[in-house]
């Protein structure tokens, strides 16, 4: 199941499987830890299996990129069976989610990986917290994603 679903993520996300193993292709590999993020954090199984760290450029799986790496080895019986599909309501947040440029994606999903480390801390405190590894976050781009998130529901 693990693979039909990192598999239909790819699909989902538009990006060729034999791309992910070359050097070019960090922009959409990064794409690919921001969703299946999101998917753990929406709760969707089996993204939820994969354990994120907090890294460079937000949250970061190496047993997710070690699974997208292996995804040039999959016949297609691996892609046709079994299915996978998330609920709606996680699908539309998803596509959502990825319609915003990566840097947005980097910033949103280390805001929310914090807030899921920290729940109790305040807003204030996410900022600082974020400006340790993101200093080109400013005040106003940071309340402006936060807006964005909570409208949506996120993170909850």
């Amino acid at each position: 199941m693990k693979k039909a679903a990192l598999a239909w993520l790819v699909e989902f996300l538009e990006i060729s499987k034999k791309n992910l193993v070359k050097p070019s292709s960090f922009e959409e590999r990064l794409r690919i830890q921001k969703a299946a993020f999101l998917l753990k954090h929406l709760e969707v199984k089996p993204f939820t299996s994969y354990d994120f760290n907090l890294y460079l450029r937000g949250p970061y799986s190496p047993s997710l990129a070690a699974d997208y790496y292996k995804l040039g080895d999959m016949t297609l019986e691996d892609f046709v069976s079994p299915r996978f599909k998330p609920n709606r309501k996680a699908e539309r947040l998803l596509k959502w989610f990825i319609s915003h440029p990566s840097e947005w994606l980097e910033v949103a999903s280390s805001i929310i990986s914090i807030r899921e480390r920290y729940p109790s801390v305040k807003n204030e405190e996410v900022y600082s917290l974020l400006r340790l590894s993101k200093p080109w976050v400013n005040r106003t781009l940071f309340r402006r994603i936060l807006k964005e998130l909570s409208v949506c529901g996120l993170p909850r």
